[in-house]
């Protein structure tokens, strides 16, 4: 059987860039203000070239994004710290009462179930459940205190991602033209278009996630202070961060809302519910369809199956990054698929 010049050339191709991403993989915790700086240059560059567009220079331009980014960061962000601190420093007064109430509500819900007329087999499928559950919850809580803790730990390291983001800016079009340079001349127009396809695939994904997940943080905070659930912010915030996340996100998020709720009334906890439920249907079937609509590209069984595989290799960030990579994935199938043939 002959071994054609295009096969050997895709073949080491592949091998170099396995190569890289296992190099990358090595040194990734030393890469991440490098890799945050591209993430913050990626999601900037549409309102540089949007200004680009209107006959302004491109180092104004990004020096006019700078301006307001930081404008809109310093103003909102100072008044949103001083609450934030605020509510934190209530619920770090609070927790002692709320540990205590928890294991009380558990207590007596454990003295039900085990006084109940569960016949025998449906007692153990619902204590082994459970526990897998308990195991569960345990393992992912654990993922999230280290994540922070990471993303703490790297924060010296991140403050100068902004910096490194404006050079990325700066210099976009001269580095875009050197690794086209660097491709096989034969292969650079399917290359161009397999870029386009990506940028188109990824920006829909992750500008309009980060939208649609700030949007679904306002609404819960409003919704919980208007039902004067306590920690409305932090809630906010954190079921903003969880509803990056497809599908689960927002699951994971309402919890500790329902969970404050219980503690509360029955008829609050009614009323939590109730709003994350309204939420959802308007994130599903309004703001998500308008604001990401078909990008994705992927069957909501992929969607699920792609979370559930990145959260088993990589944890959190396996669950963020699963969406995305599977996207490129497919665009990337696509390609070589009409390439070869």
């Amino acid at each position: 059987m002959l071994v054609t010049k295009s096969a050997v050339r895709i073949t080491l191709i592949i091998v170099i860039l396995i190569s890289f991403l296992y190099f990358f993989w090595m040194v990734h915790n030393a890469l991440y203000p490098f890799i945050i700086g591209l993430f913050l240059a990626y999601l900037l560059n549409p309102a540089v070239c949007y200004l680009e567009r209107k006959n302004v220079g491109r180092l104004w331009a990004i020096i006019a994004v700078y301006i307001i980014l930081f404008g809109v960061v310093i103003v909102g962000g100072s008044k949103l710290l001083a609450l934030f601190i605020k509510e934190l420093q209530s619920f770090a007064l609070d927790l002692p009462f709320m540990i205590e109430n928890i294991n009380k509500l558990l207590t007596q819900m454990q003295s039900q179930y085990q006084n109940s007329t569960l016949p025998y087999y449906l007692r153990i499928a619902i204590d082994n459940n459970l526990l897998l559950l308990e195991n569960e919850m345990q393992e992912f809580m654990g993922q999230v205190v280290n994540f922070i803790i990471k993303i703490i730990s790297h924060s010296i390291g991140l403050a100068i991602s902004p910096i490194l983001a404006f050079y990325l800016l700066h210099d976009w079009y001269k580095i875009k033209s050197e690794i086209l340079a660097l491709l096989p001349s034969g292969w650079r127009a399917e290359l161009i278009l397999f870029f386009r396809d990506v940028d188109k695939v990824l920006g829909g994904i992750i500008r309009g996630q980060l939208l649609v997940a700030s949007i679904i943080g306002v609404f819960v905070t409003i919704g919980l202070y208007l039902l004067q659930v306590k920690f409305a912010l932090i809630i906010g915030i954190l079921a903003a961060l969880f509803d990056i996340i497809p599908y689960f996100g927002p699951i994971i998020g309402a919890s500790p809302a329902v969970m404050l709720a219980i503690l509360e009334s029955p008829w609050l906890t009614i009323k939590v519910i109730l709003l994350f439920f309204i939420i959802q249907q308007i994130e599903g079937n309004i703001i998500h369809p308008k604001i990401i609509g078909e990008n994705i590209g992927l069957h909501p069984l992929s969607v699920i199956f792609v979370v559930f595989v990145g959260g088993e290799v990589a944890g959190i960030i396996g669950m963020l990054l699963g969406v995305p990579v599977a996207a490129i994935g497919k665009v990337l199938i696509r390609h070589i698929v009409k390439v070869l043939l």
